[in-house]
Protein backbone atom coordinates (compact mmCIF):
# COMPACT_ATOMS: atom_id res chain seq x y z
CA UNK A 1 0.00 0.00 0.00
CA UNK A 2 1.13 3.28 -0.90
CA UNK A 3 1.93 5.88 2.04
CA UNK A 4 -0.63 9.18 1.81
CA UNK A 5 1.29 12.43 2.15
CA UNK A 6 -1.28 15.18 3.65
CA UNK A 7 -1.30 18.71 4.35
CA UNK A 8 -0.18 18.49 7.91
CA UNK A 9 -1.64 20.45 10.96
CA UNK A 10 1.52 22.51 12.58
CA UNK A 11 -0.96 24.95 14.57
CA UNK A 12 -4.31 24.84 16.56
CA UNK A 13 -5.76 27.28 14.03
CA UNK A 14 -4.50 25.71 11.19
CA UNK A 15 -7.47 25.16 8.73
CA UNK A 16 -5.73 24.83 5.31
CA UNK A 17 -2.04 25.09 3.31
CA UNK A 18 -0.94 26.55 0.20
CA UNK A 19 1.38 24.32 -1.44
CA UNK A 20 4.37 26.73 -3.10
CA UNK A 21 6.48 24.40 -4.22
CA UNK A 22 7.47 20.62 -4.98
CA UNK A 23 10.72 19.69 -4.29
CA UNK A 24 10.72 15.81 -5.61
CA UNK A 25 8.84 15.22 -8.75
CA UNK A 26 6.74 12.00 -9.75
CA UNK A 27 8.67 8.79 -10.16
CA UNK A 28 12.28 10.60 -7.92
CA UNK A 29 13.28 8.40 -5.57
CA UNK A 30 13.41 9.68 -2.26
CA UNK A 31 15.29 8.97 1.64
CA UNK A 32 12.96 9.36 4.58
CA UNK A 33 13.63 12.90 5.74
CA UNK A 34 13.74 14.75 2.54
CA UNK A 35 11.83 17.94 1.48
CA UNK A 36 8.68 16.67 -0.98
CA UNK A 37 7.53 19.97 -0.82
CA UNK A 38 6.84 23.30 0.62
CA UNK A 39 3.94 24.71 2.53
CA UNK A 40 2.96 27.89 3.38
CA UNK A 41 0.48 29.50 5.52
CA UNK A 42 -0.62 32.76 7.36
CA UNK A 43 2.08 32.43 9.99
CA UNK A 44 4.09 30.40 8.75
CA UNK A 45 6.35 28.51 5.77
CA UNK A 46 7.33 24.89 6.45
CA UNK A 47 8.97 22.17 4.29
CA UNK A 48 7.10 18.83 4.56
CA UNK A 49 9.81 15.51 4.79
CA UNK A 50 9.03 12.73 3.33
CA UNK A 51 7.96 9.96 6.50
CA UNK A 52 10.17 7.06 4.90
CA UNK A 53 11.86 5.55 1.95
CA UNK A 54 10.13 5.15 -1.63
CA UNK A 55 9.29 6.79 -4.76
CA UNK A 56 7.39 10.09 -5.26
CA UNK A 57 4.53 8.09 -7.17
CA UNK A 58 1.64 10.67 -7.90
CA UNK A 59 1.56 14.53 -7.02
CA UNK A 60 -2.10 15.15 -6.40
CA UNK A 61 -2.21 18.52 -5.69
CA UNK A 62 -0.15 21.04 -7.85
CA UNK A 63 2.08 23.80 -6.47
CA UNK A 64 0.62 26.85 -6.03
CA UNK A 65 -2.84 25.37 -4.85
CA UNK A 66 -4.57 25.74 -1.42
CA UNK A 67 -5.86 22.38 0.30
CA UNK A 68 -7.53 22.17 4.08
CA UNK A 69 -5.50 20.01 6.05
CA UNK A 70 -5.54 16.13 6.30
CA UNK A 71 -5.89 16.60 2.38
CA UNK A 72 -3.93 13.47 0.44
CA UNK A 73 -1.52 15.49 -1.96
CA UNK A 74 0.86 13.05 -2.72
CA UNK A 75 1.40 9.28 -2.72
CA UNK A 76 4.61 7.43 -1.41
CA UNK A 77 5.13 4.23 -3.30
CA UNK A 78 7.30 2.07 -0.96
CA UNK A 79 10.54 0.03 -2.61
CA UNK A 80 9.53 -2.15 -4.62
CA UNK A 81 5.76 -0.94 -5.31
CA UNK A 82 4.12 0.51 -8.36
CA UNK A 83 1.31 2.46 -8.42
CA UNK A 84 -0.45 0.89 -10.63
CA UNK A 85 -1.73 -1.75 -8.83
CA UNK A 86 -2.05 0.28 -5.57
CA UNK A 87 -5.71 1.54 -4.80
CA UNK A 88 -6.75 5.23 -4.98
CA UNK A 89 -7.06 6.70 -1.89
CA UNK A 90 -10.45 7.74 -0.82
CA UNK A 91 -11.91 9.93 -1.95
CA UNK A 92 -13.11 11.50 1.30
CA UNK A 93 -9.53 12.16 1.94
CA UNK A 94 -8.88 14.15 -1.08
CA UNK A 95 -10.86 16.66 -1.33
CA UNK A 96 -10.87 19.06 -4.59
CA UNK A 97 -7.93 21.49 -3.61
CA UNK A 98 -9.07 25.64 -3.85
CA UNK A 99 -7.81 27.90 -6.24
CA UNK A 100 -6.85 30.22 -3.68
CA UNK A 101 -6.06 30.93 -0.01
CA UNK A 102 -8.27 33.30 2.11
CA UNK A 103 -7.61 36.63 2.18
CA UNK A 104 -6.15 36.65 -1.25
CA UNK A 105 -8.04 38.31 -4.34
CA UNK A 106 -10.73 36.39 -5.56
CA UNK A 107 -10.33 37.72 -9.12
CA UNK A 108 -7.65 39.38 -10.72
CA UNK A 109 -4.90 40.75 -9.25
CA UNK A 110 -3.95 44.18 -7.37
CA UNK A 111 -1.14 45.67 -8.74
CA UNK A 112 0.89 47.26 -5.63
CA UNK A 113 4.47 49.08 -6.41
CA UNK A 114 6.86 49.55 -2.99
CA UNK A 115 9.44 52.16 -2.76
CA UNK A 116 11.89 51.28 -0.19
CA UNK A 117 13.31 47.72 0.78
CA UNK A 118 13.87 48.66 4.13
CA UNK A 119 11.79 47.27 7.32
CA UNK A 120 8.39 49.36 6.38
CA UNK A 121 8.95 47.68 2.35
CA UNK A 122 9.62 44.30 2.21
CA UNK A 123 7.66 42.57 5.39
CA UNK A 124 4.73 45.08 3.18
CA UNK A 125 6.05 43.04 0.10
CA UNK A 126 5.97 39.19 1.40
CA UNK A 127 2.35 40.36 3.06
CA UNK A 128 0.70 41.70 0.10
CA UNK A 129 1.98 38.81 -1.83
CA UNK A 130 0.78 36.37 0.50
CA UNK A 131 -2.22 38.29 0.14
CA UNK A 132 -2.44 37.51 -4.07
CA UNK A 133 -1.23 40.89 -4.79
CA UNK A 134 1.50 41.32 -7.79
CA UNK A 135 4.04 43.05 -6.01
CA UNK A 136 6.83 45.30 -7.00
CA UNK A 137 9.63 46.61 -4.70
CA UNK A 138 11.43 49.33 -5.27
CA UNK A 139 15.30 49.75 -3.72
CA UNK A 140 17.88 52.34 -4.57
CA UNK A 141 19.80 50.78 -2.28
CA UNK A 142 20.39 47.70 -0.22
CA UNK A 143 17.45 45.40 0.72
CA UNK A 144 17.00 45.69 4.23
CA UNK A 145 17.53 49.26 4.65
CA UNK A 146 19.00 50.99 7.44
CA UNK A 147 17.78 48.49 10.08
CA UNK A 148 19.84 45.87 8.67
CA UNK A 149 22.51 47.41 7.15
CA UNK A 150 23.66 50.91 8.92
CA UNK A 151 21.30 50.40 12.47
CA UNK A 152 19.69 47.55 14.28
CA UNK A 153 21.75 44.59 12.98
CA UNK A 154 24.76 46.03 12.84
CA UNK A 155 25.11 48.31 16.14
CA UNK A 156 23.78 44.81 18.11
CA UNK A 157 26.83 42.67 16.34
CA UNK A 158 29.33 45.59 17.54
CA UNK A 159 27.17 45.70 20.87
CA UNK A 160 27.41 41.68 21.41
CA UNK A 161 31.57 42.14 20.82
CA UNK A 162 31.51 44.63 23.48
CA UNK A 163 29.72 42.59 25.59
CA UNK A 164 32.27 39.55 25.13
CA UNK A 165 34.72 42.13 26.73
CA UNK A 166 33.02 42.40 29.27
CA UNK A 167 32.78 39.30 30.28
CA UNK A 168 36.04 38.63 29.60
CA UNK A 169 36.94 41.02 31.85
CA UNK A 170 34.58 40.04 34.50
CA UNK A 171 35.49 36.43 34.43
CA UNK A 172 37.24 35.78 37.54
CA UNK A 173 33.80 36.67 39.32
CA UNK A 174 33.05 33.39 37.71
CA UNK A 175 36.02 31.84 39.21
CA UNK A 176 37.38 31.75 35.49
CA UNK A 177 40.76 33.29 35.26
CA UNK A 178 41.10 35.05 31.48
CA UNK A 179 44.23 36.89 31.00
CA UNK A 180 46.00 37.98 27.97
CA UNK A 181 42.86 38.55 25.20
CA UNK A 182 43.12 41.42 23.02
CA UNK A 183 40.24 42.93 20.63
CA UNK A 184 40.83 42.49 16.85
CA UNK A 185 38.89 45.26 15.73
CA UNK A 186 39.18 44.32 11.99
CA UNK A 187 37.37 40.78 12.89
CA UNK A 188 35.05 42.86 15.02
CA UNK A 189 34.07 44.49 11.48
CA UNK A 190 34.18 41.57 9.87
CA UNK A 191 31.86 39.88 11.85
CA UNK A 192 29.23 42.47 11.32
CA UNK A 193 29.21 42.29 8.19
CA UNK A 194 28.91 38.77 7.98
CA UNK A 195 25.84 38.73 9.96
CA UNK A 196 24.45 41.77 7.67
CA UNK A 197 25.30 40.01 4.71
CA UNK A 198 23.54 36.78 5.82
CA UNK A 199 19.86 38.90 6.86
CA UNK A 200 20.00 40.62 3.57
CA UNK A 201 20.73 37.59 1.55
CA UNK A 202 17.43 36.17 3.09
CA UNK A 203 15.47 38.80 2.35
CA UNK A 204 16.17 38.30 -0.93
CA UNK A 205 15.11 34.91 -1.03
CA UNK A 206 11.77 35.97 1.01
CA UNK A 207 11.03 38.61 -1.54
CA UNK A 208 11.77 35.77 -4.47
CA UNK A 209 10.16 33.16 -3.01
CA UNK A 210 7.10 35.22 -2.74
CA UNK A 211 7.36 36.29 -6.50
CA UNK A 212 8.05 39.83 -5.47
CA UNK A 213 9.73 42.11 -8.73
CA UNK A 214 12.32 43.57 -7.00
CA UNK A 215 14.08 46.75 -8.87
CA UNK A 216 17.05 47.73 -7.99
CA UNK A 217 17.60 52.20 -8.71
CA UNK A 218 16.08 55.45 -7.65
CA UNK A 219 12.36 55.71 -7.91
CA UNK A 220 10.49 59.26 -8.75
CA UNK A 221 6.77 59.90 -9.27
CA UNK A 222 5.67 60.01 -12.82
CA UNK A 223 2.01 60.60 -11.71
CA UNK A 224 -0.09 58.99 -8.53
CA UNK A 225 -0.19 55.25 -10.52
CA UNK A 226 3.21 55.71 -12.28
CA UNK A 227 6.96 55.84 -10.76
CA UNK A 228 10.03 56.16 -13.01
CA UNK A 229 13.66 54.57 -12.40
CA UNK A 230 16.43 57.17 -12.85
CA UNK A 231 18.82 55.09 -13.75
CA UNK A 232 17.07 53.43 -16.70
CA UNK A 233 13.43 55.32 -17.40
CA UNK A 234 11.70 52.15 -17.13
CA UNK A 235 8.28 53.28 -15.75
CA UNK A 236 6.54 50.78 -13.12
CA UNK A 237 2.53 51.23 -12.64
CA UNK A 238 0.72 50.07 -9.99
CA UNK A 239 -3.02 50.27 -8.46
CA UNK A 240 -1.74 51.79 -5.61
CA UNK A 241 2.12 52.93 -4.18
CA UNK A 242 3.60 52.49 -0.61
CA UNK A 243 6.09 54.77 0.28
CA UNK A 244 8.35 53.10 2.88
CA UNK A 245 11.93 54.91 1.87
CA UNK A 246 12.81 55.17 5.55
CA UNK A 247 14.95 58.05 7.18
CA UNK A 248 18.54 59.35 6.89
CA UNK A 249 21.16 60.22 9.69
CA UNK A 250 20.45 64.02 10.62
CA UNK A 251 22.71 66.96 10.91
CA UNK A 252 22.93 69.79 13.13
CA UNK A 253 24.11 73.53 11.72
CA UNK A 254 27.47 73.82 13.31
CA UNK A 255 30.44 75.26 12.32
CA UNK A 256 32.74 72.44 11.32
CA UNK A 257 30.50 69.65 11.14
CA UNK A 258 31.84 68.71 7.60
CA UNK A 259 35.08 68.37 8.84
CA UNK A 260 37.03 65.10 7.95
CA UNK A 261 36.67 63.29 11.33
CA UNK A 262 33.17 64.13 11.49
CA UNK A 263 31.12 61.07 11.24
CA UNK A 264 27.45 60.30 11.30
CA UNK A 265 26.29 56.47 12.20
CA UNK A 266 26.71 54.87 8.56
CA UNK A 267 30.26 56.28 8.41
CA UNK A 268 30.95 54.86 11.83
CA UNK A 269 29.73 51.51 11.17
CA UNK A 270 32.01 51.33 8.21
CA UNK A 271 35.24 52.31 9.95
CA UNK A 272 38.55 50.54 9.58
CA UNK A 273 40.20 51.70 12.57
CA UNK A 274 39.34 51.93 15.88
CA UNK A 275 39.75 55.81 17.50
CA UNK A 276 41.56 56.49 20.83
CA UNK A 277 39.02 59.18 21.28
CA UNK A 278 35.71 60.31 20.23
CA UNK A 279 33.31 63.16 21.32
CA UNK A 280 30.14 61.68 20.59
CA UNK A 281 27.11 64.47 19.75
CA UNK A 282 23.93 63.11 20.65
CA UNK A 283 23.11 61.31 24.01
CA UNK A 284 19.86 59.59 22.31
CA UNK A 285 19.64 55.66 21.70
CA UNK A 286 22.35 55.52 18.89
CA UNK A 287 24.49 57.85 20.63
CA UNK A 288 24.61 55.87 24.24
CA UNK A 289 25.19 52.69 22.32
CA UNK A 290 27.96 53.70 20.35
CA UNK A 291 29.45 55.33 23.40
CA UNK A 292 28.89 51.84 25.52
CA UNK A 293 30.57 49.78 22.49
CA UNK A 294 33.56 51.58 22.17
CA UNK A 295 34.66 52.43 25.85
CA UNK A 296 34.43 48.66 26.24
CA UNK A 297 37.02 48.16 23.65
CA UNK A 298 39.01 51.11 24.86
CA UNK A 299 38.19 54.17 23.53
CA UNK A 300 37.63 57.34 25.89
CA UNK A 301 34.75 58.27 25.18
CA UNK A 302 32.45 61.70 25.68
CA UNK A 303 28.80 62.16 25.28
CA UNK A 304 27.51 65.82 24.78
CA UNK A 305 23.85 65.79 25.43
CA UNK A 306 21.87 69.03 24.40
CA UNK A 307 19.01 68.10 27.05
CA UNK A 308 19.42 67.95 30.93
CA UNK A 309 19.61 64.22 30.31
CA UNK A 310 20.94 61.08 28.68
CA UNK A 311 18.40 59.43 26.05
CA UNK A 312 15.65 62.17 26.02
CA UNK A 313 11.98 60.31 26.25
CA UNK A 314 12.54 57.70 28.42
CA UNK A 315 10.90 56.92 31.84
CA UNK A 316 13.20 59.48 33.88
CA UNK A 317 13.41 57.23 36.51
CA UNK A 318 14.87 54.85 34.22
CA UNK A 319 16.96 56.81 32.55
CA UNK A 320 18.78 58.61 35.53
CA UNK A 321 19.91 54.59 36.46
CA UNK A 322 20.93 54.10 33.15
CA UNK A 323 23.14 57.28 32.82
CA UNK A 324 24.51 56.32 35.98
CA UNK A 325 25.73 53.08 34.78
CA UNK A 326 27.21 54.64 31.45
CA UNK A 327 29.47 57.16 33.76
CA UNK A 328 30.73 53.98 35.82
CA UNK A 329 31.97 52.44 33.02
CA UNK A 330 34.15 55.17 32.58
CA UNK A 331 32.17 57.61 29.83
CA UNK A 332 32.56 60.97 30.23
CA UNK A 333 28.65 62.38 30.54
CA UNK A 334 28.18 66.44 29.52
CA UNK A 335 24.68 67.06 29.37
CA UNK A 336 22.43 70.71 28.95
CA UNK A 337 25.14 71.74 26.79
CA UNK A 338 25.16 73.21 23.55
CA UNK A 339 27.61 72.67 20.77
CA UNK A 340 29.21 75.34 19.48
CA UNK A 341 31.32 74.58 17.02
CA UNK A 342 34.06 71.79 15.85
CA UNK A 343 37.43 72.59 15.19
CA UNK A 344 39.99 70.15 13.00
CA UNK A 345 43.64 70.12 13.10
CA UNK A 346 45.78 67.20 11.78
CA UNK A 347 45.19 64.64 14.28
CA UNK A 348 42.50 66.01 16.56
CA UNK A 349 39.21 68.02 16.96
CA UNK A 350 38.43 70.19 19.34
CA UNK A 351 34.53 70.56 19.90
CA UNK A 352 33.16 73.98 21.50
CA UNK A 353 30.53 73.46 23.85
CA UNK A 354 28.08 75.88 26.26
CA UNK A 355 26.74 75.62 29.53
CA UNK A 356 24.77 78.47 30.46
CA UNK A 357 26.42 81.30 30.62
CA UNK A 358 29.78 79.06 30.22
CA UNK A 359 32.36 77.97 27.20
CA UNK A 360 34.07 74.54 27.65
CA UNK A 361 36.04 72.50 24.66
CA UNK A 362 36.80 68.72 24.63
CA UNK A 363 39.34 67.04 22.10
CA UNK A 364 39.40 64.07 20.58
CA UNK A 365 40.68 62.40 17.56
CA UNK A 366 37.14 61.61 15.95
CA UNK A 367 33.87 63.31 16.15
CA UNK A 368 30.16 60.94 15.98
CA UNK A 369 27.63 62.40 15.03
CA UNK A 370 24.22 60.88 16.45
CA UNK A 371 21.50 63.74 16.60
CA UNK A 372 18.92 61.35 15.31
CA UNK A 373 17.37 60.35 12.04
CA UNK A 374 14.80 62.21 9.66
CA UNK A 375 12.45 61.40 7.26
CA UNK A 376 13.90 60.95 3.55
CA UNK A 377 11.48 61.33 0.71
CA UNK A 378 14.21 63.66 -1.40
CA UNK A 379 14.26 61.67 -4.60
CA UNK A 380 10.50 60.89 -4.95
CA UNK A 381 8.90 64.09 -6.14
CA UNK A 382 6.50 63.73 -3.77
CA UNK A 383 5.27 67.84 -4.88
CA UNK A 384 4.86 66.58 -8.60
CA UNK A 385 1.74 64.70 -7.32
CA UNK A 386 0.80 66.93 -4.06
CA UNK A 387 1.63 64.82 -1.48
CA UNK A 388 1.00 66.70 1.85
CA UNK A 389 3.61 67.11 4.38
CA UNK A 390 4.72 68.25 7.33
CA UNK A 391 7.79 69.37 9.56
CA UNK A 392 9.77 67.24 7.34
CA UNK A 393 7.39 63.81 7.22
CA UNK A 394 5.16 62.99 4.91
CA UNK A 395 1.25 63.30 6.48
CA UNK A 396 -0.90 59.84 6.65
CA UNK A 397 -4.42 59.39 8.47
CA UNK A 398 -5.04 56.59 11.34
CA UNK A 399 -4.84 54.00 7.89
CA UNK A 400 -1.65 55.08 6.44
CA UNK A 401 -3.25 56.79 3.75
CA UNK A 402 -1.56 60.18 2.13
CA UNK A 403 -3.94 63.18 0.79
CA UNK A 404 -3.47 61.11 -2.79
CA UNK A 405 -5.19 58.41 -3.30
CA UNK A 406 -3.80 55.50 -4.11
CA UNK A 407 -0.74 56.98 -2.29
CA UNK A 408 0.32 55.52 1.11
CA UNK A 409 2.93 55.72 3.21
CA UNK A 410 4.97 53.74 6.23
CA UNK A 411 7.59 53.80 8.43
CA UNK A 412 10.47 56.42 9.08
CA UNK A 413 8.71 58.54 6.52
CA UNK A 414 5.88 59.31 8.04
CA UNK A 415 8.09 60.51 11.08
CA UNK A 416 6.84 60.33 14.85
CA UNK A 417 8.41 56.87 16.39
CA UNK A 418 11.21 56.13 14.30
CA UNK A 419 11.50 52.23 15.19
CA UNK A 420 12.23 48.99 12.83
CA UNK A 421 9.34 46.94 14.59
CA UNK A 422 6.62 50.16 13.86
CA UNK A 423 7.62 50.53 10.29
CA UNK A 424 6.91 46.79 9.63
CA UNK A 425 3.74 47.17 11.42
CA UNK A 426 2.65 50.42 9.70
CA UNK A 427 3.92 48.94 6.50
CA UNK A 428 1.60 45.96 7.04
CA UNK A 429 -1.09 47.73 7.93
CA UNK A 430 -1.01 49.68 4.86
CA UNK A 431 -0.91 46.51 2.39
CA UNK A 432 -4.45 45.21 4.08
CA UNK A 433 -6.21 48.48 3.83
CA UNK A 434 -4.77 48.70 0.27
CA UNK A 435 -6.13 45.16 -0.40
CA UNK A 436 -9.88 45.72 0.95
CA UNK A 437 -9.32 45.69 4.63
CA UNK A 438 -10.26 48.95 7.41
CA UNK A 439 -7.50 48.27 9.51
CA UNK A 440 -6.56 51.07 11.96
CA UNK A 441 -2.86 51.69 12.90
CA UNK A 442 -2.89 50.82 16.80
CA UNK A 443 0.54 53.05 18.61
CA UNK A 444 -0.95 51.77 22.08
CA UNK A 445 1.98 49.54 22.85
CA UNK A 446 4.84 50.26 21.01
CA UNK A 447 8.05 48.70 22.59
CA UNK A 448 11.15 50.96 22.58
CA UNK A 449 14.25 49.06 23.13
CA UNK A 450 18.09 50.50 24.10
CA UNK A 451 20.78 47.72 23.49
CA UNK A 452 23.54 49.32 26.27
CA UNK A 453 24.31 47.01 29.67
CA UNK A 454 21.83 47.41 31.29
CA UNK A 455 19.66 46.87 28.50
CA UNK A 456 16.83 49.02 28.67
CA UNK A 457 13.24 48.39 27.36
CA UNK A 458 10.15 50.29 28.01
CA UNK A 459 6.34 50.27 26.83
CA UNK A 460 3.22 52.49 27.15
CA UNK A 461 3.51 55.68 28.91
CA UNK A 462 6.61 57.23 31.23
CA UNK A 463 5.24 57.72 34.98
CA UNK A 464 5.44 61.34 33.78
CA UNK A 465 2.95 61.00 31.03
CA UNK A 466 0.96 58.98 33.05
CA UNK A 467 0.59 61.52 35.85
CA UNK A 468 -0.61 63.73 33.80
CA UNK A 469 -3.47 61.43 32.52
CA UNK A 470 -4.67 60.63 35.82
CA UNK A 471 -4.37 58.81 39.29
CA UNK A 472 -1.97 55.80 39.03
CA UNK A 473 0.04 53.34 41.08
CA UNK A 474 3.33 52.48 40.33
CA UNK A 475 4.98 49.43 41.69
CA UNK A 476 8.98 48.93 41.37
CA UNK A 477 10.94 45.72 41.47
CA UNK A 478 14.79 45.92 41.92
CA UNK A 479 16.67 43.31 40.72
CA UNK A 480 18.81 43.01 43.46
CA UNK A 481 15.95 40.80 44.47
CA UNK A 482 15.94 38.94 41.86
CA UNK A 483 18.08 35.39 42.30
CA UNK A 484 19.11 34.92 38.32
CA UNK A 485 20.22 38.62 38.10
CA UNK A 486 22.45 37.31 41.13
CA UNK A 487 23.45 34.25 39.10
CA UNK A 488 24.22 36.74 36.34
CA UNK A 489 26.34 39.06 38.44
CA UNK A 490 23.84 42.34 36.95
CA UNK A 491 21.76 43.48 39.81
CA UNK A 492 21.70 46.82 39.00
CA UNK A 493 18.45 46.81 37.70
CA UNK A 494 14.75 47.66 38.08
CA UNK A 495 11.14 46.88 36.83
CA UNK A 496 8.58 49.29 37.14
CA UNK A 497 4.66 48.77 36.60
CA UNK A 498 2.50 51.86 36.30
CA UNK A 499 -0.83 51.24 36.44
CA UNK A 500 -4.03 52.96 36.31
CA UNK A 501 -5.64 53.43 40.01
CA UNK A 502 -9.21 52.97 38.99
CA UNK A 503 -9.16 50.04 37.34
CA UNK A 504 -6.10 49.00 37.55
CA UNK A 505 -5.00 48.69 34.04
CA UNK A 506 -1.10 48.76 32.70
CA UNK A 507 -0.43 51.83 31.51
CA UNK A 508 3.08 51.47 31.20
CA UNK A 509 6.32 48.84 32.01
CA UNK A 510 9.84 50.22 31.79
CA UNK A 511 12.54 47.84 32.86
CA UNK A 512 16.50 48.38 33.17
CA UNK A 513 18.48 45.09 33.40
CA UNK A 514 19.69 41.88 31.68
CA UNK A 515 17.25 40.88 28.97
CA UNK A 516 15.22 43.62 29.11
CA UNK A 517 14.90 44.23 25.58
CA UNK A 518 13.90 40.58 25.12
CA UNK A 519 11.28 40.25 28.29
CA UNK A 520 9.32 43.75 27.36
CA UNK A 521 7.02 41.40 25.13
CA UNK A 522 5.43 40.21 27.69
CA UNK A 523 4.46 43.45 28.78
CA UNK A 524 3.61 44.41 25.02
CA UNK A 525 1.49 41.33 24.59
CA UNK A 526 -0.50 42.80 28.04
CA UNK A 527 -1.14 45.96 27.54
CA UNK A 528 -2.36 45.05 24.17
CA UNK A 529 -4.86 43.01 25.67
CA UNK A 530 -5.79 45.92 28.38
CA UNK A 531 -4.12 43.19 30.98
CA UNK A 532 -4.64 44.71 34.74
CA UNK A 533 -1.45 45.03 37.39
CA UNK A 534 -3.76 42.58 39.14
CA UNK A 535 -3.68 40.13 36.32
CA UNK A 536 0.14 40.49 35.59
CA UNK A 537 1.00 39.68 39.54
CA UNK A 538 -1.28 36.59 39.16
CA UNK A 539 0.40 34.83 36.01
CA UNK A 540 2.60 31.91 37.01
CA UNK A 541 6.08 33.18 35.74
CA UNK A 542 9.22 30.35 35.35
CA UNK A 543 11.88 30.37 37.96
CA UNK A 544 14.61 31.65 38.33
CA UNK A 545 14.65 34.33 35.22
CA UNK A 546 14.76 38.12 35.32
CA UNK A 547 10.84 37.84 33.74
CA UNK A 548 9.85 36.85 37.40
CA UNK A 549 10.74 40.95 38.57
CA UNK A 550 8.05 42.15 36.12
CA UNK A 551 5.24 39.83 38.34
CA UNK A 552 6.93 41.01 41.47
CA UNK A 553 6.44 44.64 40.51
CA UNK A 554 2.88 43.99 39.49
CA UNK A 555 2.16 42.03 43.06
CA UNK A 556 3.56 45.75 44.41
CA UNK A 557 0.41 47.07 43.24
CA UNK A 558 -1.61 44.28 43.99
CA UNK A 559 -0.81 43.33 47.13
CA UNK A 560 2.74 43.29 47.94
CA UNK A 561 5.85 41.50 46.50
CA UNK A 562 6.78 38.45 47.73
CA UNK A 563 11.02 38.89 47.93
CA UNK A 564 10.66 42.53 49.06
CA UNK A 565 10.81 44.17 52.50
Amino acid sequence: MPVDIVMPKLGLTMTEGLITEWRKKEGEPVKKGEILFVLETEKVTYEVEAPEDGTLGRILVPAQQTVPVGAVVALLAKPGETLASAPAPAAASAPAPKAAAAGQAPAGKKKIVIVGGGVGGYPAAIRAARMGAEVTLIEKDALGGTCLNWGCIPTKSLLQSAGVVRTMKESETFGVKCKGFEVDFGAVMARKNTVVAQLTRGVGALLKAKKVKVIQGTASFVDAKTLQIKETGEKVQGDAVLIASGSVPGRIPIEGIDGPDVMDSNQVLAMKTLPKSVVVIGGGVIGVEFAQFLIALGTEVTIIEMLPGLVPGVDKEIATLLQKQITAAGVKVVTGAAVKGIAHKKTENTVTYAIGDKTETVTAEKVFLTVGRKPDFSLLGIDKVGIRHERGALVVNEFMETNVPGIWAAGDVVGGIMLAHLASAEGECAVRNILGHREVMNYKAVPSCIYTSPEVSSVGLTEEKARERGEIQIGRFPLRGNGKALVLNETEGLVKVISDRKFGEVLGVHIIGPHATDMIAEAVLGMTMEMTAEELAGAIHPHPTVSEAIMEAAMVIAGGAIHMP
